[in-house]
């Protein structure tokens, strides 16, 4: 960082303390003529004469800050350097050496309790077996820190056939080699205690200020609960941490630009942003924090008057390519792995498009004849959900019209097959022509009509509200008619082809299999064929809803033919696939569905939290229970609150001083006024922009997603502290570190039972609740008096967290009020399957033994239907209008005839 003095501190004889600096300013000695006399009033506070009201009487030893930084040693005059260089003596090396020893004991101590699955292992431990395994999964995060799992388990013996089903399934019974696989994650959350210390040396702060980090960052309990298991988010934390790292790193090199170390450092940078992008999107928030310290640097720069437009240019450059491209490469990287790794079909197929899913071994879609003819039979996929094909089947809506079921089904199967026939007046037209059974290809505002292939109903829409969406622009979609009926104008429906393949010009004009993309809208009520993934009940088996909606967007209302089945067309007609997409459009594609996936998770959670308790630690989330023994997710108190203090701190003085500095007071700071606002400022927005993006967010949010915030702002309050106790003496500033390392150390120690998931005493887990929200379950363990807890072994216990893609246990409510609430399995990524999976295979036999008898009754019900039934459709004089929405481009009505709005009665129970 700019600025970066290293101050210290000479006595001279009857008078106080002189503020001297050991380091060059703008490229000038304090002794040079023509230093600047605002390097002096850093050194000397607001008035120009000796700081006499300080009263310092120390000894030559005290407060020599030039060798007590940890960068202090190497700060020497070199033209217009401006910044510290980074140098760690022997001593700070052994020091750091032996903080990660006692912090490898820390992290890895019982890494193999408890041996059961653990929260959400369920998924990432599953996920693991599927690269072992190369079978396409979906997941809502990026790929990287699974794959590094996968690895671990590779490396550690692990054949990918433990499917990590469910919650406390034993791992030794099943021969799992699990704690191979929970060292890699230990061994990230180790590596930030050496990453804290060197992120704060060169930054520029005191050696003892450096190993306080170390070990505050050691002790902290969330960083270690978080890091013992199967889970993404030491994988992310470690990437935030070496990408702070390295950028402080490229600050210390400002001195020697595009030098080999200032490229290693810049571009280590973009590489390890790249990484932590990869591993969740929270990456995103780094990307945004190291951007702005860039726009920051690059306009400072800008006014070095020093610095060429060619070189200035060049800086440009540099960290663009370093800090955009890089990373962006970097993502793409680690997806294409991902990609080539899961090459086999498996049940993430469903999330894809059919593009997708055709790069997938196992998988082939399309190949069918291109053109579309009248009479040709057809499957019809909805384009913007991958919900599946417009199906029906021998069964009865059970509200509304009570007429046949047309849904989203997602398997392939005869019932998702339609016919594609004219109107009634077009093939009377087509009969008395010279040539009836000539091939007659559809165009773009064709008026057809669709004719379910297994029932012999046709696709029919009215002034009916939908089962589950009933808003009035919305009307039901059914299936309506019985064989030899010759239907009416309510199962017509204009085809408007919207899009087209560049590949084929003429798909956008002529209705053509895969290529084209088009919409169906209601002749007379001048809707379009919907769905939006909305469920349908269970007696319509659970499949996706499909409306008719007025006014409708696009994208929700597109659909491809897929498959095209006619004995008419030659042999030699040519043939549509689909295209095969390249990495760029499969990580595009990938992208979108984890963010629809992500927005989706907005289900209320007992175990949620709002960004604005996180700072102060209003409650934790459980991971795990089992008889005397528990894990739930609970930071240490002390360094949660002091952290938030300190970054609370930082812009309130930046306020003030603001303020001050418009009235023309000048403060600065007892010297570091440009020190604080270059390091603990880059950590204050860092903490800023990794915690106030949360506030927008409508899915389920947990306190782990504090976590990288909670780094930095660790940072930023050991920062503080080093850098305002400089001018306090040697034995009151090591007091207060000391003392706060120990209170530190007395958490770490009353928590860990909770971190470890090892043994407890009911009361020293009732001392430990200093808030009433934290609801960690006290009653599972045994009192200090004798009392036997009565919880059943085989029981879920009430902590007990249930795995959750979303990165959280999913709960209900126990039988007992003051308990915490109970786990349930419940998990938003089962139910997205779900929707694009719709339902089971359902019994296609036991549905159409009910065909003869619906036939009748549909038939006897058309003998009793009324003249005046709602169903009669109007035919508007401005459906002729080409540009409406419904216009029929000038094609003849065949009139309603007798007994058209027939309701089929209520089928038998199924």
């Amino acid at each position: 960082m700019a600025h970066l003095e290293n101050m210290r501190y000479r006595k001279q004889p009857g008078t106080a303390a002189v503020y001297e600096d050991a380091t060059v300013i703008s490229g000038m000695s304090p002794t040079t003529p023509g230093t600047p006399a605002t390097a002096v009033e850093d050194m000397m506070g607001d008035s120009m004469e000796p700081r006499s009201d300080l009263g310092y009487s120390y000894g030559k030893k005290d407060l020599n800050y030039a060798d007590y930084s940890a960068a202090g040693a190497a700060s020497q005059h070199a033209g217009s350097d401006r910044s510290l260089r980074l140098s760690i003596s022997k001593n700070q090396w052994l020091t750091l050496g032996l903080i990660t020893l006692f912090a490898a004991y820390i992290r890895l101590w019982r890494l193999s309790n408890p041996a059961n699955v653990v929260f959400d292992e369920v998924h990432f431990g599953k996920f693991a077996g599927k690269y072992l395994n190369s079978t396409y999964f979906f997941d809502v995060h990026p790929p990287l820190a699974k794959m590094m799992f996968a690895a671990a388990g590779k490396l550690a013996g692990y054949d990918g056939v433990f499917d990590f089903k469910s919650i406390g399934l034993d791992y030794i019974a099943a021969g799992v080699p699990y704690v191979g696989m929970r060292l890699m994650p230990a061994l990230l959350g180790l590596a930030m205690v050496p990453i804290s210390y060197i992120t704060l040396a060169a930054f520029g702060h005191a050696a003892d200020a450096c190993a306080l980090g170390a070990l505050v960052v050691a002790l902290e309990n969330a960083l270690l609960t978080q890091s013992r298991l199967i889970l993404l988010d030491a994988a992310l934390i470690f990437f935030t941490g070496a990408t702070v790292m390295c950028w402080a790193l490229f600050f210390t090199q400002t001195h020697r630009p595009f030098s080999n170390r200032w490229w290693t450092y810049l571009l280590l940078t973009g590489v390890n942003m790249g990484n932590a992008l990869s591993c969740k999107w929270v990456g995103l928030f780094l990307v945004a924090t190291i951007g702005v310290w860039t726009l920051k640097d690059l306009w400072e720069k800008l006014g070095d008057l020093s610095i060429t437009p060619t070189q200035y240019a060049k800086h440009f450059m540099a960290r663009g390519f370093a800090l955009i491209v890089v990373p962006l490469t970097v993502y793409l990287f680690w997806f294409q792995i991902h990609f080539s790794v899961l090459h086999k079909s498996g049940d993430g197929n469903a999330f894809m498009s059919p593009e997708f899913q055709n790069t997938l071994d196992g998988v082939s879609l399309g190949h069918t004849p291109r053109d579309i003819y009248y009479g040709s039979r057809i499957r019809i996929r909805h384009a913007a959900t991958n919900a599946g094909y417009l199906h029906s089947h021998l069964s009865n809506y059970e509200s509304g019209s009570k007429q046949q079921q047309v849904t989203l089904y997602g398997f392939r199967d005869e019932n998702n097959y339609w016919m594609i026939t004219r109107t009634e007046a077009a093939e009377q037209r087509v009969q008395n022509s010279t040539d009836p059974a000539a091939l007659q290809q559809i165009k773009n505002g064709d008026i057809v009509r669709l004719m379910h292939y297994k029932t012999h109903r046709r696709l029919h829409s009215h002034d009916v509200r939908p089962p589950v969406t009933t808003n009035d622009y919305q009307n039901e979609v059914s299936g309506y008619g019985w064989e030899g009926f010759k239907g009416d104008s309510n199962d017509h429906w204009r085809v408007q082809i919207l899009e087209g393949d560049s590949r084929v010009p003429e798909s956008k004009e002529r209705l053509m299999a895969i290529h084209s993309r088009f919409r169906l809208i209601h002749v007379g009520q001048r809707c379009a064929l919907f769905s939006n993934r909305k469920k349908l009940p269970k007696w319509a088996h659970e499949q996706v809803e499909v409306t008719c909606m007025k006014s409708a967007k696009f994208p929700k209302t597109l659909w491809r033919i897929e498959t095209n089945i006619n004995d008419k067309i030659p042999a030699d007609a040519p043939l549509a696939e689909y295209k095969r997409p390249g990495l760029v459009a499969k990580v595009l594609e990938a992208t979108a569905v984890m963010w629809r996936v992500n927005n989706g998770l907005t289900k209320s959670h007992p175990y949620e939290s709002r960004p604005h308790t996180w700072p102060w630690m209003r409650r934790g989330m459980s991971f795990w229970g089992k008889e005397n023994r528990g894990i739930y997710l609970l930071g240490t108190p002390i360094l949660w609150w002091l952290s938030f203090v300190a970054i609370s701190a930082f812009a309130g003085i930046q306020v003030v001083m603001f303020l001050r500095d418009r009235r023309g007071i000048h403060d600065r700071l007892m010297g570091v006024r440009e020190r604080y606002a270059d390091t603990v400022g880059f950590f204050f927005f860092g903490w800023v922009l990794h915690w106030i993006p949360f506030f927008i967010m409508g899915r389920q949010l947990f306190i782990h997603h504090y976590l990288p915030a909670l780094w930095l702002a660790i940072m930023g309050f050991i920062g503080t502290l080093d850098l305002f106790t400089r001018r306090i003496s040697r034995r009151v500033r090591q007091v207060l570190m000391i003392g706060l390392l120990l209170v530190t150390i007395r958490m770490y120690f009353q928590y860990s039972h909770i971190a470890y998931g090892t043994a407890w005493s009911r009361e020293g887990c009732q001392g430990s609740k200093w808030l009433k929200s934290w609801d960690y379950d006290c009653k599972r363990y045994p009192s200090m008096h004798g009392t036997v807890t009565t919880t059943a072994v085989d029981v879920p216990q009430p902590t007990t967290a249930m795995p959750n893609i979303g990165g959280s246990p999913a709960v209900i409510q126990a039988q007992n009020p003051e308990d915490p609430p109970q786990a349930e399995h419940f998990d938003p990524l089962e139910n997205e399957n779900k929707l694009n999976e719709p339902a089971p295979r359902i019994d296609h036999d036991k549905l159409n033994s009910n065909a003869d008898k619906l036939n009748k009754d549909m038939k006897k019900a058309a003998t009793t239907v009324r003249s005046d039934d709602k169903d009669e459709p109007v035919v508007h004089d401005d459906e002729k209008d080409e540009h409406f929405v419904g216009g029929d481009a000038g094609q003849d009505h065949t009139p309603t005839p007798q007994g058209s709005n027939l309701k089929a009665p209520v089928p038998p129970s199924i």
